[in-house]
Order: C-alpha cells, then sequence, then structure tokens
C-alpha cells in the first residue's frame, strides 16, 4: 500500500521530487567532475614519474665521467648520469628552436616511446613528440640543427615524451609552453663532433683551432666533452641533505638542486595545488547550495503530507513504518541523484576538463580518477538528506492521529506580531503586508531561498572575478611592468665582442636573473635574485601597486617574501648565489610587489659594489632588430607574449564558463523549486483570496514580489560575497609563488545581478500562471 501511494505521490508532485534529482545530480556532478580532473592530473604524473624513473637531484656545473663516478660512489645515490644540453636552431628557422640534450644511457627519467624505437646510443635523434605533431615531423624524417659551430642532421629514430619534461618551457621568461616552435630532444653523446669540440677547447685556451693538437698532446676530443648537469637517482629523498653536502664537495660543481625546484615538475605541481585550493571551495559550494535546497523541499514535502502522515497513523502504520515511508523518498531520490552525478561528473565533465588543462602538460596515457572520498561525500549527502526527512517526519508523528489531521497552525511569535500591528506596517500596500506575513511564518523556507540565491549569485560572480584578477595581471605585467617591445636572451656562453656589439648597435639596457639560496634562520632556501640595469623597460610596483624607482642602496626583496620570513625594512638578509661558495649579507631597503615571482631585487650598481661581475642575460629594446645575433639565443617581442598569454587564458575561460553555467542550472532549479514550494504552501490562500474577489493578476504579483524580494537579499548577500569569496581564493589560497588581491569589474557585478534578477523573473513569471489553473474546491475542502 505505502508503495502505491509512495508512486502516487512521486506522479502527482513531479516537479518536486524532478528538481530534487536534478540539485543532486549538479551538485555532485560538479564535484565528482572537478576531483576526477583534479585527482587525474595527480595520479597520472605520479605513475608516470614512477614508472620511468623522474631524477630525485638535479646537478649544475661542467663534468666529465670521473665526476660523474664521484657521484655514483657516493652512499645513497642509486644511479647518475651526465646530460650536455643546449639550445639549437631547427631547420634554419628562426623562430624554431628545441633543447638538445646528449646522454649515454638512459636509466633515470628514461623515455615514454609514442613511437619508433627505443634509445640505444647510435645515430640518430629522439625528439618532442608535441613538437613533432605541431611540425608534421615523423620518425624517418632529417632535421637539421645548429648550434654555434655545431651543425647537426640527424634522422628521427622515435617521438618521445620524458618525465623530466612534463612542463616544458624555454627558460623563466617563459609563462606557457609553446610546441609550434620549440621543444626538447635527446642525442647519444657520441653525436658530438671533434670539430665542435675543438672549437670550444680553443675558445677557452685563446687559441687557434690548429694549433690544438700541437699545445695537447694526444689530444682526444671526447676527454673534452663537459656535461652541464648530472641527474641523480637516489634511494631515500631524505637523505637528501647528507647526499648534498657530499656532492657540492666534488670540483665543478655550482649547485644541487631536489627535482621537486625544477621548472617542470614545480610548475605541473602548483597548477594540481591551486586548482585542488580554489576548485575545492566550488565544488563545496555547489554541494552545500544543492543540500539545503534538497533538505528544505524534503522536509516541506513532509509537512505538505501531514494529513497523509495523520490518516496512516490513525489507521494502525506504526510509526517506523510511516517515518521509513518518507525517508525513502530522499533515500531513492538522492541515490538516483548522486549516482547520475557521479556518472555524468566521471565520464563527462571530468574528462572535458582534462583534456583542456593537459594541453599544456606532456603527460602520456592521462586519465581521469576517482577515489573513496567522492562515495564518501555522495553518502554523506544521501545521508543528511534522509536523516532531516527523519526529524521532520517524527516531529509530526510525536503528536496523537487527530492532532496530525487538524490543521498546523501556523506560529506567530509575539515579536512578529508587534511588528504587523506597527504604524509603519499599516502603511504599507496589502501586497507587501501579506508577503510580510507569509515570510514571519516560514522563516526557514524563505532563509533557504536566500542563501540558495546568495551561492549562485557568489559563484558567478566568483568564476567571473577570477578571470576579471587575471586579465588584470595580465594586463599589468604586459603594459606597465614590461615597458619594452622586444626582449633579447642571450646565450650563456656570449663573449665579450659580441656582447659589446649588443651594447653599441642594439641597446644597453639589460637585466641578469641568477639562481640563489637564502640563508633563512639557518635554513637554505632556493630562490632567484634579479639584477636590475633596464633603464625603465622593466618596471617595478609598490606595495599599493604604483610605480616605484629602485634605490642603489640595498636590496629589494617582494612583500609576500617579507611576510612569510617576517622580515622588515632595515634587516639583513644573507645568500649566496649559485656557482659561488660566498655569503653575501645585504641590507632591505624596500618591498616590492611582484605577483608572480617572490624573489630579491637589487640594481647593477649596488650588485657590483659587493664585488660581484654583472654579465647579463637579457637587452631590451623598443627598435625591431635582426633575428639572426651572435650570442642572442630568442628574441621574444611583447605582442607575442601578449598572444600566449591570450591562448593560454582560453583554458580558464572554457572552465568559467562551465562553473558559471552549472550555478546558472543550479540557481534556475533552486529558485524555480522555491516558487514551487511558496505555491504549493499557498495554494489555500490564494484560493481564499479569489473567493473574496481578488483577480488573478493582483495575485500573482502578490506571488512574484515575495519572491522578487528574496532574490533581492540574495543577491545583496551573494554578490559582495563573490568579491570576499574571490580575494581569500587569490590572497591566502594559492601557492606561495603568488601575490594576488581580487579585481572585479563593475561589469562583472552586473552580470550577476542581472543573471539572477533574469532568471527570478521569467520562472517566477511561469509559475504564477499557475494561480489561473487553481482548483477552488480541492484547495478550500483539502484543509477541512
Amino acid at each position: 500500500m505505502l508503495k502505491r501511494k509512495m508512486f502516487r505521490d512521486v506522479k502527482n508532485n513531479a516537479s518536486q521530487f524532478i528538481t530534487i534529482f536534478l540539485m543532486i545530480l549538479i551538485g555532485l556532478m560538479a564535484y565528482t567532475g572537478i576531483e576526477a580532473y583534479m585527482l587525474g592530473m595527480k595520479y597520472s604524473a605520479d605513475n608516470y614519474y614512477e614508472e620511468n624513473n623522474l631524477q630525485d637531484l638535479d646537478v649544475y656545473g661542467e663534468f666529465t665521467d670521473n665526476e660523474i663516478d664521484q657521484i655514483k660512489d657516493i652512499d645513497g645515490v642509486a644511479d647518475a648520469e651526465g646530460v650536455l644540453t643546449f639550445l639549437a636552431d631547427v631547420d634554419n628557422k628562426d623562430d624554431h628552436q628545441l633543447e638538445l640534450n646528449f646522454i649515454n644511457s638512459n636509466n633515470i627519467s628514461k623515455f615514454y616511446v609514442e613511437d619508433g624505437i627505443e634509445f640505444n646510443n647510435e645515430d640518430g635523434i629522439w625528439i618532442d613528440n608535441y613538437y613533432a605533431k605541431e611540425n608534421n615531423l615523423n620518425v624517418g624524417d632529417t632535421i637539421e640543427l645548429t648550434y654555434n659551430s655545431l651543425t647537426l642532421k640527424e634522422e628521427i629514430k622515435g617521438l618521445i615524451e620524458t618525465p623530466d619534461h612534463v612542463y616544458s618551457i624555454k627558460d623563466s621568461t617563459e609563462l606557457f609552453p609553446n610546441h609550434s616552435n620549440y621543444g626538447y630532444a635527446y642525442l647519444s653523446i657520441n653525436e658530438i663532433t671533434e670539430d665542435y669540440i675543438k672549437t670550444e677547447v680553443s675558445k677557452e685556451l685563446n687559441i687557434d683551432v690548429d694549433k690544438i693538437d700541437y699545445v695537447i698532446k694526444d689530444f682526444d676530443y671526447k676527454d673534452y666533452i663537459k656535461y652541464s648537469n648530472i641527474i641523480v637517482d637516489i634511494d631515500n629523498k631524505d637523505d637528501f641533505n647528507d647526499i648534498k653536502k657530499d656532492i657540492i664537495e666534488i670540483d665543478n660543481v655550482y649547485a644541487v638542486t631536489k627535482i621537486e625546484d625544477s621548472f617542470s615538475y614545480s610548475g605541473y605541481q602548483s597548477e594540481i595545488e591551486e586548482g585542488e585550493t580554489y576548485i575545492g571551495p566550488f565544488t563545496y559550494l555547489f554541494i552545500f547550495i544543492a543540500l539545503i535546497s534538497v533538505i528544505t523541499t524534503m522536509t516541506r514535502i513532509v509537512k505538505q503530507e501531514r494529513t497523509q502522515i495523520g490518516t496512516l497513523k490513525a489507521l494502525g502504520f506504526k510509526n517506523y513504518r510511516v517515518t521509513w515511508h518518507y525517508i525513502s523518498y530522499g533515500l531513492f531520490l538522492s541515490i538516483l541523484g548522486a549516482c547520475a552525478g557521479i556518472v555524468v561528473g566521471y565520464y563527462l565533465l571530468g574528462p572535458f576538463m582534462l583534456n583542456m588543462e593537459m594541453d599544456y602538460f606532456e603527460v602520456p596515457n592521462y586519465s581521469t580518477y576517482i577515489d573513496i572520498g567522492v562515495l564518501k561525500t555522495s553518502l554523506f549527502v544521501i545521508f543528511l538528506v534522509c536523516l532531516f526527512t527523519y526529524f521532520s517526519t517524527r516531529k509530526t508523528l510525536k503528536e496523537s492521529a487527530s492532532e496530525i489531521l487538524r490543521v498546523e497552525r501556523p506560529k506567530v511569535k509575539l515579536k512578529s506580531l508587534k511588528l504587523t500591528q506597527s504604524k509603519l506596517f499599516s502603511k504599507l500596500s496589502f501586497k507587501a503586508k501579506w508577503n510580510i506575513r507569509d515570510i514571519l511564518r516560514n522563516k526557514m523556507r524563505t532563509l533557504t531561498g536566500i542563501l540558495g540565491i546568495a551561492g549562485c549569485a557568489l559563484l558567478i560572480v566568483c568564476a567571473l572575478g577570477m578571470l576579471d584578477t587575471i586579465n588584470n595581471y595580465l594586463d599589468t605585467s604586459m603594459n606597465t611592468v614590461n615597458h619594452y617591445q622586444y626582449r633579447l636572451n642571450l646565450n650563456d656562453n656570449i663573449t665579450d665582442s659580441e656582447l659589446d656589439y649588443i651594447y653599441n648597435n642594439i641597446s644597453k639596457y639589460s637585466s641578469k636573473s641568477y639562481g640563489i639560496e637564502l640563508d633563512i634562520d639557518n635554513e637554505l632556501i632556493d630562490n632567484n635574485l634579479f639584477v636590475d640595469d633596464s633603464n625603465s623597460f622593466i618596471q617595478f610596483l609598490d606595495e599599493d601597486s604604483n610605480i616605484m624607482k629602485l634605490s642603489s642602496d640595498g636590496a629589494y626583496i617582494t612583500r609576500k617574501l617579507a611576510k612569510t620570513y617576517g622580515y622588515k625594512i632595515g634587516d639583513k638578509i644573507r645568500f649566496h648565489i649559485y656557482g659561488d661558495d660566498t655569503y653575501y649579507e645585504v641590507k632591505i631597503v624596500g618591498f616590492n610587489k611582484d605577483a608572480q615571482n617572490q624573489n630579491m631585487t637589487m640594481t647593477k650598481e649596488y650588485f657590483e659594489s659587493l664585488g660581484l661581475e654583472y654579465k647579463p642575460d637579457s637587452i631590451y629594446t623598443n627598435d625591431k632588430v635582426d633575428s639572426t645575433i651572435d650570442g642572442v639565443s630568442t628574441i621574444q617581442s611583447i605582442d607575442s607574449i601578449k598572444k600566449g598569454l591570450s591562448d593560454m587564458t582560453e583554458t580558464m575561460k572554457s572552465m568559467i564558463f562551465i562553473i558559471i553555467l552549472l550555478a546558472s542550472i543550479l540557481g534556475i532549479i533552486i529558485i524555480y523549486n522555491m516558487g514551487v514550494l511558496s505555491f504549493s504552501e499557498k495554494d489555500y490562500q490564494f484560493a481564499t483570496l479569489k473567493v473574496l474577489g481578488f483577480d488573478d493578476k493582483k495575485i500573482e504579483k502578490i506571488f512574484t514580489e515575495q519572491n522578487m524580494w528574496i532574490s533581492i537579499v540574495g543577491l545583496v548577500i551573494g554578490i559582495p560575497g563573490g568579491y570576499y569569496f574571490t580575494d581569500y581564493l587569490f590572497k591566502y589560497a594559492i601557492s606561495d609563488h603568488y601575490d594576488f588581491g581580487a579585481y572585479i569589474t563593475l561589469r562583472t557585478y552586473l552580470i550577476g545581478i542581472v543573471s539572477v534578477l533574469l532568471i527570478t523573473i521569467v520562472v517566477n513569471k511561469l509559475l504564477a500562471k499557475k494561480v489561473k489553473k487553481i482548483d477552488m474546491v480541492k484547495s478550500l475542502k483539502g484543509n477541512e
């Protein structure tokens, strides 16, 4: 009997039950999809790192096989391999470069071969799969590479991906990967030619190439091949500090860093951590908004079933059977909604978002991932819906059958009564009076509606506000901080004559970035130092985002770095440059604000006053320059950087669109559900008003006005809430490398307000039409 009643009730109240199903579906779909996408990024990379033996340490300097063997002999070191790395031009294309890596073996950071053969230490080249795809390169093709005096023509033996090139960017000046004109490749160390090594040795000894065989007897060029770094696999990462001390003592070692500090690893991990931080609150908001609406709906459904509950109790049904009957509504709907949400989130939303994100990263065989947390969250949602349904039913069943069969009298508190008897209240229109009384009698329904609408408005403003904030950062970075048209990135081994030519014929304004270690309370912290001699081609911002001029009386550190370690102006900070064991102690003379890089900055004059030699790595100019200049590795135009950044934000725009779409759909359902509940509870009152002579239009206005009030109050809470939520995410939630504050435009606020009001108006107009269809006899007799 109760089963038949349940099916009949579902049929008769289909709209309310469908909204319950949809709210749970959307809430858990958003949670599951985003969780599957974020976990997919994490576990796909973790598996890749594990299976392909990502190195634990990077050692930088100039090494022969002797130094590699010394590192291998250190306790705790499992293996070590040398790598000679430099940038080479491709097929005489001015804007195409490959990072060439010459190796002897490939047991650490092993190739994932997409096509072709495994590395065999013979002739040929193994090339970045993403670069190959963008440039229509295939196994068997021949590619020409040039670097200084070295020219190589190599057959492509394999298309690969490597775990230490997951986030493959040219250098720290790049913010995003550009697979169309930059990639990486691997060759055997045996491919280095004797002529090239002789040329490099002649430069070092300052002699003619032809005289090398006379100056160096029994010259064997292979003895003079120097690796630029060594990748190291260690047995236990907890032994890093001890192993690092032993490696540093080896000759020609400039720096030892963890793989976690590399551009590739940290760039990818930062994306995961930032995503987990700001996406998490979004998903929990979706679930919270959906949950409170579902709970309220189930509570009101039980309340509307008061007469049926009384009848069942009078017929002798046990309390537990009646309770279970009403719990089953929420239970089955929640289970169906949760299952549908998990399936749609995992198989549609998650892969869609993951595919967009992974366009920037090189992880093979990536896929979405789901863990027990999704099941726990789903069960928690189902449990709460059932729990509140139980409490609501139990509250009604505490009364006797005769009391339950009577119409429940509205509870009016003395404060509410005083308000409705005040002079101000008496001057209000009938519509206002009626709606205020109804709101005071149905506080929970009203509060739920306000919270639901506030939450949806908050989500919309926050999603668009994040895009506004990023766009503001890009605008500030491209048009204020970077005040140049062209940037020339110089080769590491640029000669003095090449540099003099650039100074005299192109520009003398420059900068240099150094890798450093800060000594903070006897703890060594990896960081970087920016030395400025750009004559305002690079501009700096103070803590209020105004342009500031650097003093040559000391060093500057970013305000977030100062806040993290408790530095004040006038304090001393100690550091050393990688490759130089000398520590320098400098005075902090100011704080600057940098949105992306928390570091130390000083002028060239102050840098040289420390007894250090300045040699730039970047030159700035507003004049267009030739594409090929000796000593210059790449030339970047500010326009190309802007275009790349614009392309990069397209992924964020797509994800923000998804969030806005889901928030809007959830908002429509909540507003519709609120209207349906409100209308069903007023059915008797509206029928009475019709009997008293009120026409349909006036009753419709009464109904729509109250819902509009609730929407406006929700907007008053949600719109500023969107700002504070966005500000929280950028200031406190994202990575320590960033220093953002919310920047939200008036357009975003207007979109949030207009979209919520538009949804409210449309839904209310549709629901108000039900006034004409009220069954007068059923409505008036139903409460007798």
